[in-house]
């Protein structure tokens, strides 16, 4: 063996940085020349963002209700002025005082409870018996209806126990000697409760798992269809090298977005930022891995760019949204569909970003759980993309 075959037996058995740069340029060069690729992969993230943190909300305010009110006395009007002081609930003028228009009304999706207060109402209080209010419910919009009806008993409880305390200081009873059991919440992270600090994080871990798979999965494909796909082959870049030098510029590129639509997060929603911004750069670096790695893998097996449009979405998007923990809980899935999840990246790095952003004190080692299977996916994603890289044609 002479010794340039040595040294090329050497060379071919390592990366080299020489052959990685120029598809790194190369890539760096056609992300700045498309303008208008460019302006929407910037953009798209945070217009996403805005319109999807409006839009998903748990936070369920002015319910639509009807009431049938039988009393009609001044307690009974103080019940109704209760529920419509709390905000949570708009009492529909229309079918005010009518089952039948509310029943009516209620089919036709124009309101979403009906309160009915019984005939009686005053005198069975004033006579210590129990008293019932009925409170009907649309069950097909069952989200809405579990929120409402737990408004319901609240404000409910809440007149009841006013009810109680009246009862015996009109006995002659001293109402501070009446023992009571008072819970005393305390929410940690998140203490008003409020569901866009619980959303705007998870929104960008799947508008960025969507937005990055989607960058990479065009690149390869690209090449096939412009002919340039021989080029390659024909250069002595091993698969791997190739894979690393694309998968760079858009790591950039995808770092740019993350920063603004943290940006955005925090200045335009006020999401509380209490973690560390370098924590959030190498949990989101390992988050890229992943999701550019994935799109290297559908961007090598496609046929067009369609193919790979297609499969990005269907690879990523509904995953994304269903098994990573983002709306619905995992615990409560089967358990088939549980072990399924454990191969959605977005599951760990919205776990990752929601740590990070709403507690205080958070370190490399809180969520390193996270990050070992993002490394871990990350490796495995690169990997089956430069083994799917053929260095063949046809």
């Amino acid at each position: 063996m002479t010794p340039g075959e040595k040294k090329l037996g050497r060379d071919t058995g390592k990366l080299n940085a020489k052959r990685i740069i120029p598809v790194m340029k190369k890539e760096f060069l056609h992300i700045v020349r498309d303008t208008r690729s460019l302006v929407i992969a910037l953009l798209a993230p945070v217009i996403l963002l805005v319109l999807y943190a409006y839009a998903v909300t748990f936070d369920i305010n002015k319910i639509d209700l009807g009431v049938v009110d039988y009393d009609r006395t001044f307690i009974s009007r103080e019940i109704v002025q209760k529920f419509t002081a709390s905000g949570y609930f708009e009492v529909n003028k229309g079918c005010y005082n009518s089952m039948e228009k509310c029943v009516k009304t209620l089919r036709m999706n124009g309101i979403k409870m009906i309160l009915v207060l019984p005939y009686n109402l005053y005198t069975d209080i004033k006579k210590g018996r129990e008293v019932k209010l009925q409170v009907i419910g649309d069950g097909s919009d069952s989200n809405t209806i579990s929120i409402g009806l737990g408004y319901c008993q609240a404000i409910i409880a809440q007149i009841s126990g006013n009810l109680m305390l009246e009862t015996v200081s009109s006995r002659g009873f001293d109402v501070k000697s009446v023992p009571m059991i008072v819970p005393v919440p305390r929410v940690w992270y998140n203490p008003e409760l409020k569901s866009t600090n619980y959303i705007v994080p998870g929104l960008a871990a799947i508008i960025m798992m969507l937005i990055s798979a989607l960058l990479t999965s065009l690149t390869i494909v690209r090449e096939k269809e412009h002919n340039t796909y021989e080029q390659l082959v024909a250069t002595p870049l091993k698969p791997l090298e190739l894979m690393i030098g694309k998968i760079v510029p858009y790591i950039v590129l995808c770092l740019i977005d993350v920063t603004l639509i943290v940006s955005v997060g925090i200045l335009w929603f006020h999401v509380p930022f209490k973690g560390s911004f370098i924590v959030l750069a190498v949990y989101t670096l390992l988050f890229l891995f992943c999701a550019l790695g994935l799109g290297l893998i559908i961007s090598a097996v496609a046929e067009n760019q369609q193919v790979a449009v297609m499969g990005t979405a269907l690879g990523t998007l509904l995953p994304s949204i269903l098994l990573s923990g983002f709306v619905f809980p995992i615990a409560s899935m089967p358990v088939i569909i549980q072990a399924i999840s454990y191969v959605v990246p977005a599951k760990y790095y919205i776990v990752a970003l929601r740590t990070i952003f709403l507690k205080a004190g958070t370190g490399f080692f809180t969520v390193w759980g996270e990050g070992m299977f993002l490394l871990v996916f990350g490796t495995i994603f690169i990997t089956a993309s430069a083994r799917s890289f053929k260095k063949t044609i046809g």
